[in-house]
């Protein structure tokens, strides 16, 4: 279905709950009903800091109206609130225009308001100007229906004033990173059910595999983080790093007979690298990944894997290419996806699955594409966008995720991409403190 139709679709619900919230008019009733929601261009709504910046909408509104909050959810739009006043609309109406305006984000806040008959009241009722466009001072409908500006030019002034509402990590201790990579794996193994992968349900497309195995593993990582940190304290030169990996990945096969954390090995501990070398300053971690991964692929590339033989075939980067470009689906994509479910309230495992289905759609991930081909790589791609729209439009994932469940293990595909850097998201975020 095209993404505006179903956006006309949420657009068609949001109006069917305020019908019934609504309720039959009575005789001399000057109550209101308000609908505050977030104006956001293009396809993309959910974006960092909506979420803070209609909770910061409501409660202006619920001190200058006395607005009582009857309904509150999100959906392919975004966010929403739904609440009554006693004041009589028009008042309602010039209040909620003044806060609009009383910051520039507020630009951004939609506050419809509507008579008791259901009949809305608009800025021209009250004799007051259309807003103005998000990029020069003509009417917003002007500009909109002649197309004066692209999408992309409005959702960065969208971002520009979305981002003091954000919460921004700046740093990410070293030392806290180290335990935190451990927690974050865990976080990962024990989230379920996860399509094709390890989980408390089930051992999904790995038949040498189980949970305990997978709990084994991971608790031989504390080592090898504490190595790293150890390499990093006395200045060793980077074969010192690697032997620590190789080290690492043996105890591994020796405990469990099985490779289970062998990507994450490295992709953890090239990220512990570049936190200490730029003391976990987090505007400068992925540029120091880039370049730490750049070194290590330059003298110590492996060129008879699976991925090795995936890059050269299909021209993907996978895991590699992720890794020189400094890890845009984890820092640009899945952490930031993540931060804003947790800041808008989201259930813990709701958001969690948020960021599964970001990474889907992100990481090119090798491990698929070496079971299934190319079309694996496409079916996560499908399918992580699927599990967005029903988490964007608050429905249960875990029957859809379920039903995939076994899709995987009946065609054998797997996402061990997707699932390193999910673990990796969850370390990043319990290692970080905010400006």
């Amino acid at each position: 279905m095209n993404w505006k139709l179903r956006y006309l679709e949420a657009r068609d619900a949001r109006q069917q709950a305020v019908n019934r919230l609504l309720g039959p008019a009575r005789p001399g009733d000057a109550a209101s009903l308000l609908l505050l929601s977030a104006n956001i261009p293009g396809e993309e709504k959910h974006r960092p800091g909506v979420a803070r910046l209609l909770r910061n909408a409501l409660s202006a509104l619920t001190g200058a109206i006395g607005l009582k909050g009857l309904l509150s959810g999100r959906d392919l739009l975004g966010p929403f609130h739904i609440g009554r006043s006693n004041l009589p609309p028009a008042e309602a109406k010039r209040i909620a225009v003044a806060i609009e305006a009383e910051n520039p984000a507020g630009r951004l806040v939609d506050v419809d308001v509507y008579r008791p008959d259901g009949s809305q009241l608009d800025r021209a009722a009250l004799g007051l100007s259309p807003r103005a466009c998000l990029l020069c001072s003509e009417p917003a409908r002007e500009c909109i229906l002649l197309q004066r500006h692209s999408t992309a030019e409005l959702l960065e002034r969208v971002d520009s004033l979305l981002r003091p509402l954000a919460p921004v990590p700046t740093r990410v201790a070293p030392e806290a990173l180290a335990v935190n990579l451990r927690v974050g794996a865990l976080c990962e193994l024990d989230l379920t059910p996860k399509p094709g992968l390890v989980d408390l349900r089930d051992n999904g497309c790995h038949p040498d595999l189980c949970y305990a195995d997978m709990r084994a593993s991971v608790e031989l990582l504390p080592r090898y983080f504490e190595e790293v940190l150890a390499c990093h304290r006395r200045q060793a030169p980077l074969e010192d790093y690697v032997r620590a990996g190789i080290e690492a990945e043996n105890r591994m096969r020796q405990q469990i007979h099985s490779n289970a954390h062998k990507g994450f090995i490295f992709l953890a501990g090239v990220v512990l690298m570049a936190a200490c070398r730029c003391d976990g300053q987090v505007a400068r971690l992925s540029p120091a990944v880039a370049d730490i991964a750049g070194s290590f692929f330059a003298h110590f590339a492996s060129h008879d894997s699976h991925g090795a033989s995936i890059r050269k075939h299909h021209d993907i980067g996978g895991l590699r290419g992720e890794a020189e470009q400094g890890l845009p689906a984890v820092f640009e994509h899945g952490w930031p996806k993540y931060r804003e479910a947790l800041d808008a309230n989201w259930d813990s495992q709701d958001a969690s699955f948020y960021l599964m289905a970001t990474l889907m759609q992100r990481v090119e991930d090798t491990t698929a594409i070496h079971r299934c081909g190319l079309e694996g790589l496409h079916r996560l791609r499908r399918d992580g966008a699927h599990l967005q729209r029903l988490l964007e439009e608050q429905q249960a994932p875990e029957p859809m995720l379920a039903s995939l469940n076994e899709e995987y293990r009946r065609s054998g595909l797997t996402m061990g991409g997707v699932a390193d850097c999910m673990a990796l998201t969850f370390a990043l975020q319990e290692s970080a403190s905010y400006s």
